[in-house]
């Protein structure tokens, strides 16, 4: 299989009722609790297909492990956007993906006046204030779900509380008592220029009693952008124990581009250019204050989807990403048929690798108002995407070990890199077996007891053209120790993020 394949599933129904899946090995009897996933679960609709792996309606997962036993379910979300596709037989525009019956009114009376459509939240789903259960995309909307169902509860509007911000990213972080904090963009504020917003969703007893997430909202700080016709692309962003790291890269969103997206009928990432001689902007904002540290921190061009990790340590912020090189990115170029047929793979376009930058922030500008900050690949040998970290330990201190999916090469696998010591790798193979096999982003799962940073089990959710399974791999040596596989007729779908609800700190939604 040269690329995701037949695995690039399009879903066409649902399985709500939980089945059983068939274990071999044994799991931890730690391991209690459930594993979610959320991705695009459908992309045809009769003789329509959406045309970017962005674009799929969503499709949440969900495996519930209880005394070493797994059940499977799924749900294809009813959103808006989903439930109108299905009654007009007709794709809604999406990131990669136009609607080809539309007319110039109506695109631009959508842009300016987003409509309730733009609910398609496939990207990630979230704990908030440890009951509550969110499904996330990149707009202005989100979904409240019922974890014992997975249908939608309640959808949230943003801009109804926040009318500054028109739209939101799918990786909050999360702190200790459930608070998000999150950022979107403010198109038109001060000064006309763009600003990236960061936003507060206060946790703790007043999250958990709340009806809705942005009843807790309140806006930390106000960042302009650098770029007087745009703003940076972002996904994601990284914090430390006191500070909030966010980068403007060289994927910049054009507004005269995206006005003329709307005149000729283009997909919105024909409005996102790779500027690839771009210098990378980095921002410092004090969590705590909202205060911007009014330093001009410049490295090398790159980008990235997703941040590894950040930490402070001797007046140094140090910040890891998954990192392209800037000369082959292309957001457009992960299509549906390229990633289906496999046409990235092997190619420097989809060769994301460890990066790490050392911002120093007691160094003083040089003459053209600049601080330097200098960007070292960790391994050039290893490209990986959908980092992850012992999170709920680890996240904005110091650590050693980041875990990633491998849709790079054949045989794809799960890699787990040591972050101090780039030349121990292990690695965790799939589609050995005379079946082709798709492992998910791991999610880790730390031991109760563990001693180590790397105490505990991956859980990999694997599509496979036989039986789609549920691998559980021992977080030290990469070494599968138990399967779930799922009925053979029970099949589910693509995935990009997720997390795993523990019994202990997250009972209502375990």
């Amino acid at each position: 299989m040269p690329g995701y394949g037949n695995l690039l599933r399009s879903l066409s129904k649902s399985t709500e009722t939980p089945v059983k899946a068939v274990v071999t090995g044994e799991i931890p009897k730690w391991v209690n609790g459930s594993l979610y996933r959320n991705g695009p679960g459908r992309f045809k609709f009769g003789q329509n297909t959406y045309e970017h792996i962005f674009d799929g309606q969503a499709c949440v997962h969900k495996f519930t492990v209880k005394n070493g036993d797994v059940h499977y379910s799924n749900k294809l979300l009813e959103t808006k956007s989903y439930v109108k596709t299905l009654e007009n037989k007709q794709l809604f525009p999406n990131f990669g993906s136009i609607d080809k019956g539309s007319n110039i009114y109506k695109r631009f009376k959508n842009f300016f006046f987003p409509p309730e459509t733009s609910d398609n939240v496939n990207v990630n789903i979230m704990p908030y204030a440890q009951d509550h259960l969110y499904a996330l995309t990149e707009t202005h909307l989100m979904c409240k779900l019922d974890p014992n169902g997975l249908k939608i509860k309640h959808t949230v509007n943003i801009k109804d509380h926040l009318p500054s911000v028109r739209s939101s990213i799918a990786h909050p972080h999360i702190e200790r008592d459930g608070t998000w904090i999150t950022m979107g963009i403010n198109p038109k504020g001060k000064n006309k220029l763009a600003h990236y917003e960061f936003i507060r969703f206060k946790g703790g007893n007043m999250g958990q009693q709340s009806e809705h997430i942005c009843q807790n909202a309140e806006l930390i700080a106000s960042v302009p952008s650098s770029n007087k016709d745009g703003f940076s692309y972002f996904h994601s962003f990284s914090v430390t124990e006191n500070y909030i790291v966010f980068l403007e890269q060289c994927l910049q969103i054009n507004f005269r581009l995206m006005i003329e997206s709307l005149v000729k009928n283009k997909p919105r990432s024909s409005a996102l250019i790779t500027e690839k001689d771009r210098p990378t902007r980095i921002h410092i904002i004090n969590k705590h204050t909202g205060e911007i540290i009014n330093k001009n921190f410049i490295t090398d061009p790159q980008f990235t989807f997703h941040y590894i990790n950040a930490f402070e340590s001797n007046n140094h912020i140090y910040l890891d990403l998954s990192s392209y090189d800037s000369k082959h990115f292309n957001v457009e170029n992960f299509s549906y048929e390229n990633m289906k047929e496999g046409k990235l793979m092997n190619t420097d376009m989809m060769k994301a690798l460890a990066k790490r930058i050392t911002i120093p922030l007691d160094k003083h500008s040089n003459d053209k108002d600049e601080i330097y900050c200098e960007m070292k690949t960790i391994c050039s040998d290893l490209a990986f995407e959908l980092p992850v970290i012992n999170y709920w330990r680890f996240n904005g201190l110091p650590y050693k070990y980041v875990y990633g999916a491998n849709h790079y090469n054949n045989p794809f696998s799960i890699v787990k890199l040591n972050m101090e010591n780039p030349r121990e790798i292990f690695s965790a193979k799939y589609g050995q077996d005379g079946f082709n096999a798709l492992p998910s982003e791991p999610i880790f799962v730390e031991n109760p007891d563990a001693k180590l940073e790397d105490d505990g089990v991956l859980l990999v959710m694997v599509l496979c053209d036989k039986n789609d399974f549920l691998s559980v791999l021992d977080a030290k040596n990469l070494k599968e120790i138990a399967r779930a596989e799922i009925p053979e007729d029970v099949k589910g779908a693509f995935t990009f993020h997720g997390f795993f609800a523990d019994q202990i700190n997250f009972r209502n939604l375990a």
